[in-house]
This record gives C-alpha cells, structure tokens and sequence, in this order.
C-alpha cells in the first residue's frame, strides 16, 4: 500500500528528529551531553542550555525529562500555532516562558513564545510536525 502524499512529505520534514532521548539528569552528570539523530548524526547542547533547564527543574523533573524537547504543530488551534505535550515537558517550557500552562499536559506556543523558546534553549529543543 502506498504511503499518502502528506505522511510522505512530514516523514521527509521528521528525518532529522532524535533516534533516542536522554534524560537531564544523565546529561548534567555525565557530561556527556549529546544525542544522536536518525540521520547518524550527533548534536551536542551546550552546557549553559543544559544548566539553564537544571536549574529551573525540581528533582523529580530532572530525572524524568528527556532531551530533546519536541515541539510540534497544533493543528487543533484557531490559528498557527505549536505545542509542546507532556506533563513534565510541558511544566518546563511553562517555567522556562515563565507562560501558563493550557492544560496539565500541554503548553500553547504562539509565534512569540515560540521565538522566545527557540533563542534559550536552541540545541535542546526540536520541531516535530504533525498533520
């Protein structure tokens, strides 16, 4: 069966997301904080992102949040906009915007908050688009 022509193109657009997420704390420990993309290769985040992320986490957060944090289109808005899901993704993104949360799982980015994200936390964060 053929693949439609819309997952075709966001499979395209999706080649360059994470093959495996590794948890903040392991990242902060370690120092080690790499991870590897689909493509083979490596992106390093720098450590004051790393810090930054830390330092804005409880422990229960550092040991459960894995990086990088997706960040998606959400097509259930009224206009553009992105989302990041996940409880404890979403209370990141919430206290890093220092915005409100949508709901318990779920933070709203419009385009500003989306910029703002973008210029923090670069290298630890990645855009997933969905149809």
């Amino acid at each position: 069966m053929q693949m439609p022509v819309v997952e075709s193109m966001l499979s395209d657009l999706n080649s360059n997301l994470a093959s495996g997420k590794r948890s903040l704390e392991e990242m902060f420990t370690s120092g080690d904080r790499t991870f590897k993309l689909r493509s083979g290769d490596v992106v390093e985040i720098p450590e004051e992102q790393v810090n930054l992320i830390w330092g804005v986490c409880d422990d229960s957060e550092r040991i459960r949040l894995r990086l990088p944090i997706y960040v998606s289109t959400d097509t259930s808005a009224e206009t553009g906009a992105w989302k990041v899901e996940g409880r404890v993704e979403a209370s990141v993104v919430s206290k890093l915007l220092d915005k409100k949360m949508f709901r318990e799982d779920m933070i709203r980015l419009y385009y500003p908050d989306f910029k703002q994200l973008k210029s923090i936390i670069p290298d630890a964060m990645m855009v997933v688009f969905t149809p």
